[in-house]
């Protein structure tokens, strides 16, 4: 038979006249766990005189074995005899001492601590077991603390020098200047960056981002690292909070999930790593949807790196770029003194971390948000060129720097001079970092541009698209094909790699170009060279440039869409199929030619050479008829037959096989008045809207008979035959009619004083 009881002060759990444990225990508190399970503090004492207090969870009570196991991490000399106790007796005397507990006098409630810093849902900061602070920045009495510190969970803690004391920071402050005197400000700043940091949670709800500052320099001591250390130690911080370069994201989201002190991450080198952290901590809609519970930050970071990370937009508009220089060192001093010096200061200056928790409250009062507004204003003036969401960062910065000047015991960093700061070399060098880079990538693009311009849009799009968006995200990008474009344009191309890449650009993507018959290609191969395609993102192209390529995309749409090319030709196809099968009626299509052709004999008496038109216009009527006997096809007389009109109608009455008096033809059929010294171009479409077609066999015309209707050569035609929207040129040498994309010039080109083209027949 088992047995509870309690002999001389110490629990007797006996079974069969033996003794099996040696301690005593009191509950001294209930604790509430918030997303967990509640437990209480047990004070526990052994024969051996060993006492100690421990939190156990209620459900790791319910056993001696579990609870001795979580009581052993406090009082290690507990033990017990291994002879098992039953559950239901030890469950039934926790029970009833927790009862008698909550029911007496002496009982307290007390929540659990769950992270470093202010407690959530609540205006306390508990920064070490013994540091409790409030919102306005007063330390709150032991014996009124709301909050248990498990040491079992928390092992590391932040050390506040006491009494808490404003004077901390003007103390360090005056070694900084003394030790660092070119880095001045920005160490201030760096300090004043922390405050926004350390209320992430309250940047967030009031302003919807909190961006992350980053300590920047090209050259290395600079006093980067050593600044960031010394904001931490105005929190306590500088030995728990300071991480590596080669910490994972999900290693330092885990830390800011427990925590509200700032984190510092040390020498940041890689840019894709850089985007990670900023658009995981900077906040908005990626902070409301990514994280959640144990794992969503309730802080953010400082960085520190030797680069920029203004390449890509992401980062340019989540960072707060916080310069350094190089450090002039005075020789007259006594260095080891100086940093002698600033150490202790740096020992002392958690003494001011009363302040810096008082500033949360600040942050949601009016009074900030009209001095942050007037701040916009003041950094839009320094910084004209870059997006609003940049000003409203720097303005944050600027704003809290103001509020902390006018907090300080004496005098040591006014308004004024920050002000200064800004104007004359803070925002200057911000300038440069943002605008330089833009200018690289920039230079390179104008200059595809400028040997691009005079191509046509088609054959610029076998090798460069200008908007392609993406599927999921709906973000768009510049995508080009390098093997290709090697043979039109002549660029640096490791050079733009090298700074695609920067800005956030891939190599190596797949896109669809246009092949050598203007259709999309999507094989891995164009023309037999393996595509190699560089992909470039809008938003790291500057607006002027940008506008250029895809006003070429949107005449693409116009012009050169390979798809739409070959829906408007299948179009026109069926189009005259249908036609043909509702009229079929070649003598009435024979009488409106015939028609024509007498209209066009009564003005050939002004030319000098309406004979001859009379005679191919009856010829090709008479032709027709006996086709249309056959097989019912009216399109090809009906494109000869709208030729001979257009020609009659222009009123030259000359030959339009006469090599040397070509003649310009416009959208309409009509002379365009630039004179004879001009090659004969014209369209489809005006020819089919002045005749109806006539359904003849589709048989080989001779050559002395070939007009703008009749179609581009198989062997060179690109377009798509009888493409209606199409403008053709007339050879030289014979009167073979060719597309003008088909033969490789522009409109602009063929409407020159003095261009001759030849086919390829002629030409060879």
């Amino acid at each position: 038979m088992e047995l509870l009881k309690e002999e001389d002060g110490e629990l007797k759990i006996i079974k069969n006249n033996v003794t099996i444990t040696n301690f005593t225990l009191k509950v001294t508190c209930a604790v509430n766990v918030p997303r967990s399970t509640s437990g209480y503090v047990y004070h526990i004492k052994t024969s051996y005189g060993d006492e100690g207090s421990c939190f156990i969870n209620n459900n790791d009570s319910l056993s001696l074995a579990t609870f001795t196991k979580k009581a052993s991490s406090v009082v290690p000399s507990l033990q017990f005899v291994k002879t098992r106790c039953s559950d239901e007796i030890w469950g039934q005397y926790i029970f009833e001492a927790c009862k008698l507990y909550r029911a007496s006098t002496d009982c307290r409630k007390k929540t659990m601590v769950t992270s470093i810093g202010k407690q959530e849902g609540h205006d306390i900061w508990v920064l070490a077991p013994n540091v409790h602070i409030d919102s306005k920045g007063n330390i709150v009495p032991e014996d009124q603390h709301q909050f248990y510190w498990d040491e079992q969970t928390h092992f590391d803690f932040c050390k506040i020098n006491l009494p808490l004391d404003t004077m901390a920071l003007w103390e360090l402050l005056n070694c900084v200047e003394v030790a660092m005197p070119d880095n001045f400000m920005s160490t201030y700043l760096t300090i004043t960056s922390s405050v926004l940091v350390g209320h992430f949670e309250t940047v967030i709800r009031q302003f919807g981002e909190c961006p992350i500052p980053l300590l920047c320099s090209k050259t290395t001591g600079n006093g980067k690292s050593s600044s960031a250390q010394m904001a931490l130690s105005c929190w306590g911080a500088q030995e728990i909070h300071m991480k590596g370069s080669k910490s994972t994201l999900s290693a330092i989201i885990s830390c800011a999930a427990g925590t509200t002190i700032p984190i510092v991450v040390d020498d940041v080198s890689n840019s894709h790593a850089m985007e990670e952290i900023a658009v995981q901590f900077t906040g908005g809609a990626t902070y409301m949807t990514v994280s959640a519970g144990a794992t969503k930050p309730r802080t953010s970071i400082i960085a520190t790196s030797n680069q920029y990370f203004a390449d890509t937009d992401r980062n340019a508009v989540r960072l707060i770029h916080i310069p350094f220089w190089g450090i002039t060192v005075d020789e007259s001093q006594n260095r080891n003194a100086v940093e002698e010096a600033l150490q202790i200061a740096c020992k002392k200056a958690s003494g001011c971390v009363g302040l810096l928790i008082s500033m949360g409250a600040l942050l949601e009062k009016n009074q900030f948000l009209e001095k942050f507004h007037e701040y916009v204003m003041f950094v839009k003036e320094q910084l004209p060129k870059l997006s609003y969401r940049v000003h409203r960062s720097y303005a944050l910065l600027l704003t809290i720097t103001d509020e902390i000047c006018n907090e300080l015991p004496f005098e040591i960093v006014t308004v004024d001079e920050v002000k200064s700061f800004f104007i004359h070399k803070w925002a200057p060098t911000v300038n440069d970092i943002f605008l330089a880079k833009a200018c690289q990538l920039d230079e390179i693009l104008e200059d595809i541009f400028t040997q691009v311009a005079d191509m046509e849009i088609w054959e610029i799009l076998r090798f460069l698209r200008p908007a392609v968006a993406n599927k999921i995200s709906g973000a768009k990008s510049m995508y080009i094909c390098l093997p290709k474009m090697r043979e039109f344009v002549t660029v640096n191309e490791s050079k733009l790699k090298k700074e695609l890449t920067a800005v956030g650009g891939k190599t190596g993507a797949s896109i669809p170009f246009l092949n050598d018959t203007a259709i999309s290609c999507s094989v891995t191969t164009i023309n037999g060279k393996q595509r190699k395609c560089c992909q470039i993102p809008h938003a790291s192209i500057s607006h002027g440039i940008l506008k250029k390529f895809v006003n070429l995309d949107e005449r693409s749409k116009e012009t050169a869409n390979e798809s739409e090319i070959a829906r408007v030709s299948q179009s026109a196809v069926q189009e005259n199929d249908e036609r043909s099968k509702e009229t079929a009626n070649e003598s009435e299509t024979a009488r409106v030619s015939q028609s024509a052709v007498q209209e066009n004999g009564e003005r050939s008496k002004e030319t000098t050479n309406e004979s001859e038109i009379a005679r191919v216009s009856q010829s090709v009527v008479q032709e027709n008829d006996e086709r249309s006997k056959g097989t019912a096809n009216e399109s090809e007389t009906a494109r000869v037959s709208q030729s001979v009109v257009q020609e009659n109608e222009t009123g030259e009455g000359k030959k339009l096989n006469t090599a040397g008096s070509k003649r310009t033809l416009n959208k309409s059929g009509h002379f365009d008045g630039h004179g004879d010294k001009r090659p004969l171009i014209s369209t489809n479409a005006a020819c089919n809207a002045l005749v109806k077609p006539v359904k003849v066999t589709r048989t080989r015309q001779s050559s002395k008979e070939m007009t703008p209707l009749d179609t581009c050569p198989k062997d060179i035609c690109l377009m798509r035959r009888n493409n209606p929207n199409s403008t053709w040129v007339l050879c030289e040498k014979c009167p073979q009619w060719v597309h003008i994309r088909c033969a490789g010039i522009t409109k602009h080109k063929a409407s020159k004083e003095g261009f001759k083209y030849f086919c390829p027949k002629c030409k060879h």
